[in-house]
């Protein structure tokens, strides 16, 4: 359980959100574990609009106002009731913190929740409390009530995977296809913080699905897309050295026998001066490949 607990997929739900609303990059800021006071109290991400004349047209971000709160669970994370309110809280605090007194009004401010499998509870609570639910799009579930900050529910588990390729990704138990479908997307992806976030995002895939990337890099399974080459290039290297050492000690090693076999076929021939069928049988070789030894041996001496 330690290993598993060390992997840190909370950074692997930023790098795969700023891949999701790349299209918009010159237009939001991502802020990365964001602080909300002196202490240690971070929002997960933090999206904010830095313009507000244009339209996100990702299904995710269509919610989004000027101040956009993300709050990401893995599969072992709870999400209930207890963390709705501990996440307003946060939209409160962020709100009404000294670096914003004033300036922000709530309203423009949004929460959205991502996890993998359907917080069933969680939505029932929120009918039984009389908020209004509704699926807005595939997976994505909207959450409303008067004076209350606007909520949505995303589910990785139910939203496309040609639309939300990267989040999909942030499971254990991952299919070939789902791999080869996001190294496809990943391999167009050329500006450097998208190459970053693939790195990011690779370095949680291959935590937590070791036997299948295991697969992916022996071959089992077939031939290793470019972005996978070049994330596993230093060990890639590394291992492409040791075989060359290998085979250069093997080299060797081989050289260092046939010298001394045929050596012994010299001294056999010349000093014992031994028949060919009786040398083969001493080094057990073929009688052809005696007479070939024995030939070079003859014509060196020319």
């Amino acid at each position: 359980m330690g290993k598993e607990n060390d992997i840190q997929w909370h950074l692997g739900f930023c790098a795969a959100m700023e891949l999701e609303l790349r299209e918009y990059a010159d237009k939001l800021e991502f802020h990365r574990e964001y602080p909300l006071s002196r202490k240690p109290l971070l929002i997960d991400l933090l999206v904010v609009e830095k313009t507000d004349d244009f339209e996100i047209t990702n299904d995710i971000g269509q919610i989004f106002r000027k101040h956009n709160i993300m709050e990401y669970k893995s599969e072992n994370d709870t999400l209930n009731e207890d963390t709705y309110f501990k996440v307003m809280a946060y939209a409160y605090l962020y709100k009404s913190s000294e670096k914003h007194i004033g300036d922000i009004d709530i309203n423009s401010v949004t929460v959205t929740f991502v996890r993998e499998r359907k917080p069933e509870k969680l939505l029932r609570w929120f009918s039984d409390n009389n908020y209004k639910v509704y699926e807005k799009t595939r997976g994505i579930y909207y959450v409303e009530k008067d004076g209350f900050v606007k909520t949505q529910v995303v589910v990785t588990a139910e939203v496309g995977e040609k639309e939300h390729i990267f989040l999909k990704t942030l499971k254990r138990g991952l299919k070939r296809s789902t791999v080869d479908n996001f190294l496809d997307e990943a391999f167009e992806l050329h500006e450097p913080f998208e190459k970053y976030c693939i790195n990011s995002l690779l370095g949680i895939m291959v935590s937590s699905n070791q036997e299948l990337f295991d697969s992916i890099k022996n071959g089992g399974t077939g031939i290793m897309n470019e972005v996978l080459r070049e994330f596993f290039k230093d060990e890639i290297k590394a291992n492409e050295e040791q075989a060359m050492k290998k085979g250069i000690e093997q080299g060797i090693e081989q050289g260092i026998e046939q010298g001394i076999e045929r050596g012994r076929i010299e001294t056999l021939y010349n000093d014992c001066n031994m028949s060919v069928p009786d040398i083969a049988k001493k080094v057990s070789k073929s009688e052809d490949y005696v007479k070939e030894i024995i030939k070079k041996i003859s014509a060196a001496c020319l």
